[in-house]
């Protein structure tokens, strides 16, 4: 009965300790992070410093945090991230980013950000990333 006892109790252990071990893939794949740089055209900031042949002129500006490591972050492509996006409004500008960040993609959810000492997050009112006074706090 010991024995019987004793076999069930290392199967559980094995299991748990497995269990423990196999990552989650979307825990592994998917955290909260913030990153702090340079809002450039990734493109043309390329052109510049390595010669690629960025045609941004013709095809558009593709805006990416460019950090301090020289790490360019591309935006996941929504409502929250079109401004950093096009670079028309923040192009050239120290930003703190903070998101969902999918490593493998070397890509950034964006939730917030902040430039000029603004910090800037979704506002409903506005259905805009902005510095609303109405943002977060349930007004129309």
């Amino acid at each position: 009965m010991k024995t019987v006892a004793s076999l069930i109790m290392a199967a559980l252990l094995v299991l748990a300790i497995t269990a423990y071990a196999v990552d989650d893939p979307v825990e592994q794949k998917d955290k909260h992070a913030s990153f702090e740089g340079k809002l450039v055209c990734l493109g043309c900031d390329l052109k510049k410093a390595e010669g690629a042949r960025a045609a941004c002129s013709i095809y558009g500006h593709d805006h990416v945090l460019k950090t301090k490591d020289s790490t360019y972050i591309s935006f996941l492509e929504n409502d929250y991230s079109k401004d950093l996006i096009s670079g028309e409004k923040y192009h050239d500008k120290e930003i703190q980013v903070t998101g969902v960040y999918h490593d493998k993609a070397n890509m950034l959810d964006v939730e917030t950000f902040t430039v000029d000492g603004k910090k800037m997050g979704w506002c409903n009112h506005c259905k805009a990333m902005d510095h609303c006074p109405f943002r977060g706090k349930g007004k129309m």
